[in-house]
């Protein structure tokens, strides 16, 4: 795969564009007089949350956004730039058509987060959030290296172990933080953050994998203060609104196909969406 690497310098011929002018692009500028092009597979996974937060921002902040769909041909071939041969990527235009490019999702979704106001009102806060959100990020992580990404007469056992084990203890650790926090469909205080969207999009992760059903019914729903979190999140206006889209269903329709072949040998496939 000849991939075409992406730099985060500014071109030769574009010196006055300097880090200090890439920061108040990025930091000062009106939300209204950017536009951020969001560059993913036609899935949901790891670029759900970016898109989450875009449609939320349009909403809040008059947000200008492009959802750009990568071809595999086009990445394959090189024609896309990207910056560690992997998708997300964002690219961040400002009025005078400067940009400036953020690779790997989890700087994406904690700058966006940041920037359109979901990572709280102070330095706590915003700390706290993202160990929530890192912790979260982690989950989803394990499941593809530990249980989806392994040899199939491997995949029963591995669940098994991943249900037992990591799932199990990261449901009880967050009730334990969700349950300080008074149980009220927040991680932090009782409004809307980067976390609470966060876990939302790893749940509807888990419902597009071909034992989805089981993984939520018969765990996320049975743990009373995360699945608080997700009906939050589903039933924020805005946020429902997107997950009402034609372009929201075709990337979960996709992501079932995606992951339709990780499944256990032998099992009936038991995709659902709620």
């Amino acid at each position: 795969m000849n991939t075409t690497k992406l730099t985060f310098q500014s071109a030769d011929d574009d010196a006055s564009f300097t880090p200090q002018e890439k920061s108040r692009l990025l930091t000062e500028t009106d939300i209204k007089d950017l536009t951020f092009k969001f560059l993913y597979w036609d899935i949901a996974s790891v670029g759900s949350t970016a898109r989450d937060l875009l449609f939320y921002a349009k909403a809040h902040y008059g947000a200008k956004y492009e959802l750009l769909t990568l071809a595999f041909e086009d990445f394959a071939s090189g024609k896309t730039p990207t910056a560690f041969s992997c998708v997300p990527m964002l690219k961040v235009v400002g009025p005078n058509n400067k940009e400036v490019d953020i690779a790997e999702n989890v700087v994406i979704d904690m700058y966006l987060a940041e920037r359109f106001n979901l990572m709280g009102d102070n330095k706590w806060e915003s700390i706290t959030i993202q160990a929530f959100y890192s912790n979260i990020q982690y989950l989803r992580e394990r499941t593809f290296t530990t249980v989806m990404g392994v040899p199939e007469e491997k995949r029963l056992k591995s669940r098994q172990d991943f249900f037992q084990g990591t799932l199990k203890k990261f449901l009880e650790n967050h009730a334990f933080h969700l349950q300080a926090n008074g149980n009220n469909g927040h991680y932090i205080g009782n409004k809307l953050s980067l976390a609470d969207i966060h876990l939302n999009n790893v749940i509807h992760y888990f419902w597009t994998v071909p034992w989805g059903r089981t993984v939520v019914e018969d765990h996320f729903k049975k743990c009373e203060p995360v699945w608080k979190v997700y009906e939050t999140v589903q039933n924020d206006p805005v946020l429902a609104a997107w997950r009402k889209t034609d372009e929201f269903k075709a990337y979960e329709t996709s992501s079932i196909k995606w992951y339709s072949t990780l499944g256990v040998p032998g099992e009936e496939p038991q995709h659902q969406i709620d």
